[in-house]
């Protein structure tokens, strides 16, 4: 399911990189205690690597950034996708957002406008999608005794294989299933229809991609990508998409 969200703001003003705000803002309005704990702490484990199973968008509206300060001011609204299949995350996190009455966002208020809900339930087998924050691929390799991060670009067929292997995990969390023999790739458009990105969380540079995909495979699986985002980081704010067609 994704929740796409309108809030009403006055001149909210964000560090260019505000992952892990938006990240921190998610976390802290999980109404319920015990599952706010549970998803920052560990999350859903399978074959020993955990998921946390919900994706965000980077903020959309009207803006002004400034070079100088690093720093970008939405005008009067703001709109954020989240993203996920788990209902007590959704149930939590929306319950939070209509009924609380002091959200703030890097300590500035923030009131709910409207909330559109997609649930997901399209039965297909080819999609055509575009990215609302970037997806990124990588392996982490020892380098000289030093551990280095690789960093996959769509043109490399690791890029496809590496999400195909995610996304099969995630599916399995969700639906029990086990789908090793199913079809999933996924490509861009075309090269011009897609952008690197270089996006700081925290203090480590994460590399993105962003723009238009086709995606081919098991509609189980390509649902779990609209639910819960394609490749690694989901829940720091990478690999939110939009189905188009």
């Amino acid at each position: 399911m994704q929740a796409n969200i309108t809030f009403q703001c006055n001149n909210l003003k964000l560090p260019i990189h505000y992952n892990h705000m938006l990240q921190g803002f998610i976390y802290k309005n999980i109404f319920d205690d015990d599952f706010r704990e549970f998803l920052h702490e560990k999350g859903f484990e399978i074959d020993g690597r955990n998921f946390k199973l919900f994706s965000f968008s980077q903020l959309k509206g009207e803006y002004f950034y400034n070079r100088k300060e690093k720093t970008i001011t939405f005008k009067d609204r703001v709109k954020l996708t989240v993203s996920s299949p788990v209902d007590d995350f959704n149930n939590e996190f929306l319950k939070s957002c209509l009924f609380s009455t002091n959200l703030q966002l890097n300590h500035q208020p923030i009131v709910v406008q409207e909330i559109d809900i997609d649930e997901n339930k399209e039965k297909l087998n080819k999609v055509l999608i575009q990215t609302l924050s970037p997806i990124t691929v990588y392996s982490t390799v020892q380098l000289n005794g030093r551990k280095r991060t690789i960093y996959y670009t769509p043109e490399d067929s690791l890029f496809s294989k590496y999400i195909k292997e995610n996304i099969i995990k995630k599916a399995k969390i969700i639906y029990g299933e086990d789908f090793k023999k199913s079809d999933f790739k996924i490509e861009a458009v075309s090269r011009d229809k897609v952008s690197e990105n270089l996006i700081y969380f925290k203090k480590f540079i994460v590399k993105g991609w962003s723009g238009l995909f086709k995606i081919e495979g098991d509609e189980k699986l390509i649902n779990t990508a609209l639910d819960c985002g394609l490749g690694a980081k989901n829940s720091q704010g990478f690999g939110c998409i939009k189905l188009l067609r």
